[in-house]
């Protein structure tokens, strides 16, 4: 009975995720229980944040190249000049802190109940997640006195650095509460029902703990004085961390990503229907270069990423095409793969929209194995370098060839333009092997140190080559990462915009930013604040009018 409950439960969260409405555990802050159970609260919390990934994604696609604007639509206004308002961009910041609410619900629960242990370190990890996304796009944020309710609605700001400090912390301490909590018979445990990420499996939320802290502490740099910098012995994510609560082609249960491209009703998704639909984007010069032989040739990710590789609709940033049909859409968007009449049923269920029922990813192995590398390269962990690097590309090869249902395709693929078959007997036609993809991109790219990591001759060079991976692997995926990344590396590699080299350059035409790369280097904070906390808000001080934050100038802490 307990399970059918979960179930019942995780499929209302589907239904009405992101109305916080639905299940407001927070109206008296001082009681921890609520008139819902926090065994509930936790995987609704879950969904949410996989619900939010299409969104946050969206914001790195504009900044990193992975999307700009087509031609014959006009009105793109700050998205292409930078110059960002507090209107902007505000749920990077309203939802996950209306997550949050929930998730302290679950902590405070399990101080009180030893038995919910495990769902009280699950809940930490994912306050951690959603932490290090407020401080990686806002940089100071309410923390210390944060997310309780009624009990201070005008929360003081803490340091983005003492609040890394102090999230990497955590991450020791839910990793221990699931040793502990794993061993108590008579702890409340995660389940196949009621963990929509990882199905109970503990070992996989330790790993992703430790991922998440690895991520933490290479962002940081020297800036974060880390009370502890070593793993628990369960190492890093090996696997895509996906979450499927029973997405299905039922209205208010798509698959987010999917969503960005169909309706329930099979029309194209406009972006008045859903914030990051991609009815009016096309990719870059920039982007494709990295599939065309631009910079990189790779046939294979071509054709599982732009339906009509490698002359997908493509323009640059702030550049108005005109009639140039070339940089139009091709409906619904350039990155949905058919089988045939492209329509929201020929779905080819692989590459970045594999169907209505698909888990949502937020975090790809891939990136896993590219902060190992990473790690490795910067004496953070032991390890083989080379072999992570390797394996995060070949992680990529793999979550893009893997269909609706969360196994790789049966389809097939030619082996000579890399393009999609529905059978086999066709010359140069085998079944998808990513393995062999992956090697037949190192072979064909073998004088390319972005990708021969053996040509990588110093650091600099190495931690290029994994953020340039790490780049094409996020592709449509998650590309606020790669913004961040960006702004914390300074790749991939950039230059100055101009019509000449759209190739070298992801920056709009139209930029008025001041800084050396014409570039901005955060948001502002959203209007709400500066109505309902106004003295917190304002005491952020920075380089803009009147002592304000600027888009252009005031930077992360961590960044470069």
């Amino acid at each position: 009975m307990k399970k059918i409950i979960n179930l019942l439960i995780i499929s209302s969260f589907l239904l009405f995720g992101g109305c916080k409405k639905f299940l407001d555990i927070n109206k008296n802050p001082n009681n921890p229980t609520g008139p819902i159970a926090e065994e509930y609260i936790l995987p609704k919390t879950i969904v949410e944040w996989a619900a939010f990934q299409p969104y946050s994604s969206s914001h790195g696609e504009d900044l990193m190249g992975y999307t700009v604007n087509p031609g014959g639509v006009s009105g793109w206004g700050t998205l292409v000049n930078y110059n960002y308002s507090p209107g902007n961009y505000r749920d990077l910041w309203s939802v996950p802190y209306d997550n949050l609410e929930d998730i302290e619900a679950v902590i405070r629960k399990s101080l009180i109940d030893p038995n919910y242990v495990v769902l009280g370190a699950a809940a930490k990890v994912l306050k951690v997640l959603h932490y290090q996304h407020l401080v990686d796009t806002y940089n100071n944020v309410p923390y210390t006195e944060a997310n309780r309710g009624v009990g201070n609605l005008t929360p003081a700001y803490t340091n983005g650095v003492e609040i890394y400090k102090a999230i990497a912390d955590s991450i020791d301490v839910a990793i221990s509460e699931f040793n502990k909590g794993g061993a108590n018979p008579s702890a409340l445990q995660l389940t196949t029902s009621s963990d929509p990420l990882f199905k109970g499996n503990l070992t996989l939320w330790k790993k992703f703990a430790n991922t998440i802290k690895l991520r933490l502490i290479l962002r940081a740099g020297s800036k974060v004085n880390f009370t502890n910098k070593t793993f628990s012995p369960d190492g890093f994510l090996t696997e895509d961390a996906l979450v499927q609560p029973g997405y299905s082609n039922v209205t208010g249960k798509l698959n987010p990503t999917w969503r960005r491209t169909y309706e329930v009703s099979g029309a194209t998704t406009s972006g008045a229907n859903y914030a990051s639909a991609l009815n009016q984007r096309v990719p870059s010069f920039y982007t494709v270069g990295f599939y065309d032989g631009n910079k990189i040739y790779d046939k294979f990710r071509g054709s599982l990423t732009y339906r009509v590789y490698p002359s997908p609709g493509i323009n640059q940033l702030g550049h108005d095409p005109g009639s140039n049909d070339a940089a139009k859409v091709k409906a619904p968007n350039d990155w949905y793969i058919a089988t045939g009449t492209v329509n929201a049923t020929n779905y080819a269920s692989i590459g970045i929209f594999k169907g209505p029922s698909a888990p949502q990813s937020i975090m790809l192995a891939a990136e896993s194995y590219f902060l190992q590398a990473e790690g490795i390269v910067r004496g953070i962990i032991t390890g083989n370098a080379k072999e992570a690097f390797n394996n995060g590309i070949l992680q990529s090869f793999r979550y893009l060839n893997k269909n609706e249902a969360g196994s790789i395709s049966n389809k097939f693929v030619n082996v000579k333009t890399g393009k999609i078959a529905t059978a086999v007997g066709v010359k140069d036609t085998i079944a998808i092997d990513p393995l062999f993809e992956f090697n037949t991109y190192l072979t064909e790219n073998q004088d390319n140190y972005l990708v021969n990591f053996d040509l990588a001759t110093d650091n600099n060079k190495k931690i290029e080559a994994i953020i340039t991976q790490k780049y094409i692997a996020n592709n449509m995926i998650n590309g606020i990462e790669s913004w961040n990344e960006y702004r914390r590396t300074g790749y991939p590699a950039n230059t100055i915009p101009s019509v000449a080299n759209k190739y070298t350059s992801f920056v709009s035409l139209q930029s008025l930013s001041t800084a050396p790369d014409k570039l901005p280097t955060r948001i502002q904070y959203p209007q709400e604040e500066f109505i309902y906390n106004s003295t917190n808000v304002n005491a952020q001080k920075g380089s803009g009018a009147n002592g304000g934050i600027s888009v252009f100038i005031d930077k992360i802490f961590w960044a470069k």
